[in-house]
């Protein structure tokens, strides 16, 4: 019974490791993004692509290893099981390396922190986040010339307020107390942009 299993676990590791290992983590590291392949299947393409360079994979290595010719002693070929797992598990581990260099494995950060690594920008990001930029460099503009006017319209209600009589004095206060109010959340409002710009600058 025991060694029935261990046939069985023998066999499904034989199959993983020749056909999805390899190329799953060579798809990894080519493309560590989530969501680079598609942004819908994008498990199901690196699976996909997974099984055929895992096939590839093993044919070019099992001719790298005839290309090495006939051990004299044994006179037998390289060609064999071991060679061939050694091989694909040494490989498996090159490209694994590779992807989470290129920062394709994240959850590595719970293993321990030193081990983060985070993928570099894909065209994609890059523009969504030239165009997010764009937006608050707008927005930006735009509370800076609200805010300008504010303040022009706080200076003009003051010195309204000293040319005219008692009755009309206090409707330009009224207008003054309004702009002051706007303008301290046009205020607070750029304050909050400037620190979110900084803190992803920083």
């Amino acid at each position: 019974m025991l060694d029935a299993v261990l046939a069985t676990l023998q066999v499904v590791a034989a199959l993983l490791l020749i056909f999805l290992l390899p190329g799953y983590v060579l798809v990894n590291a080519l493309y560590p993004r989530k969501g680079e392949l598609d942004r819908e299947y994008d498990g199901l393409y690196r699976v996909t692509l997974g099984i055929v360079l895992s096939i590839a994979v093993t044919v070019l290595w099992s001719f790298l290893l005839n290309s090495l010719g006939v051990d004299p002693g044994t006179g037998l070929g390289q060609v064999r099981d071991v060679n061939i797992a050694a091989g694909l598990l040494g490989l498996t581990a090159a490209f694994f390396v590779a992807g989470w260099w290129r920062g394709a494995y994240p959850w590595m950060v719970r293993l321990h922190p030193s081990l983060a690594r985070t993928p570099a920008p894909g065209p994609a990001d890059l523009l969504a986040e030239e165009r997010r930029d764009h937006k608050v460099r707008l927005r930006l503009q735009d509370l800076a010339v609200r805010r300008e006017r504010l303040r022009r319209a706080i200076a003009d209600s003051e010195r309204r307020m000293r040319l005219q009589s008692a009755e009309a004095r206090s409707h330009y206060e009224e207008k003054r107390d309004a702009a002051r109010r706007d303008l301290e959340g046009v205020e607070a409002e750029l304050r909050k942009l400037e620190e979110e710009r900084a803190a992803e600058l920083y």
